[in-house]
């Protein structure tokens, strides 16, 4: 039998299916077979992990397929690719994808040495042009601005740390039912391992929404004014547009406004 190995870097990547999916998955594959061929990379699953527990669970046949990468980043990028296409994610999930991909992205214009012209660049200017490079790159795939990816990019960052101390507490954000705004971020991302910790803890003991439910009454006249700021913005905008104006114009002027409604959004 062709030796499988495990990776949990890659396994946690993938969304975990709730338990009713899961279940759905398994009488399916019960009464089925597994179909679709396992994803292996140098005999690393890196498409598969449920099909492959239900296998080993219940002693079924299956077969897998190989892929060539050069690095674990074209692999991490392979595999965010294909959950952005062919599942239904939460914009947490989104967000996170999108974030990694960034990182992803930029390790990869590394070097083994950890220097070229890009990063030779970078000690100069703090990386902005690269930065800014990779992140209009990805806002093109992602039909997204490129605001939007840099701020993913800290989401992502923030949903590590959470989950380097509770994998529950990064599970519960990226299914949506724990909303982390932008201040919230920011205290994880600039915070201390205690700060995170007991941001960490208060999501899992079911406190953290209640204290920002006490915090939400000081912050509804910045989000109204905000909200009235980028209204009369995208309404400006719009009235700007010729009468002939094409339906791409009209995208071109919305998307402009998009990280600043996203703005608002994660402070909501």
């Amino acid at each position: 039998m062709q030796e499988i190995i495990i990776d949990i870097d890659f396994q946690y990547l993938l969304p975990v299916l709730s338990e009713k999916t899961f279940n759905e998955l398994e009488a399916n594959i019960l009464e089925n077979g597994i179909r679709d061929p396992l994803v292996l990379w140098d005999n690393i699953l890196i498409d598969g992990y449920n099909r492959y527990y239900i296998a080993t669970k219940h002693d079924l046949p299956f077969k897998t397929v190989s892929m060539e990468f050069d690095s674990r980043y074209e692999v991490v990028i392979w595999i965010i690719r294909n959950q952005v296409s062919r599942r239904n994610l939460t914009p947490y999930q989104m967000r996170y994808f999108r974030g990694l991909h960034f990182h992803a992205e930029r390790r990869i214009d590394k070097n083994e040495e950890g220097t070229n012209q890009h990063t030779e660049v970078k000690r100069q200017n703090g990386g902005k042009p690269q930065t800014l490079a990779t992140s209009k790159k990805l806002a093109d795939i992602y039909n997204v601005s490129s605001r939007t990816i840099e701020r993913d990019s800290r989401l992502a960052d923030a949903l590590i740390a959470i989950g380097e101390v509770s994998p529950d507490a990064k599970q519960s954000i990226l299914l949506g039912a724990t909303k982390i705004t932008r201040n919230e971020l920011d205290a994880i991302l600039s915070g201390s391992e205690s700060v995170v910790t007991e941001i960490a803890e208060s999501i899992d003991s079911g406190t953290f929404e209640e204290t920002r439910k006490n915090n939400a009454k000081n912050d509804d006249k910045s989000l109204d004014s905000s909200f009235s700021k980028i209204s009369n913005l995208i309404q400006k905008e719009l009235k700007g547009l010729t009468k002939t104006y094409t339906s791409s114009e009209v995208k071109n002027a919305l998307r402009s406004h998009i990280a600043s409604l996203e703005d608002i959004y994660m402070q909501l």
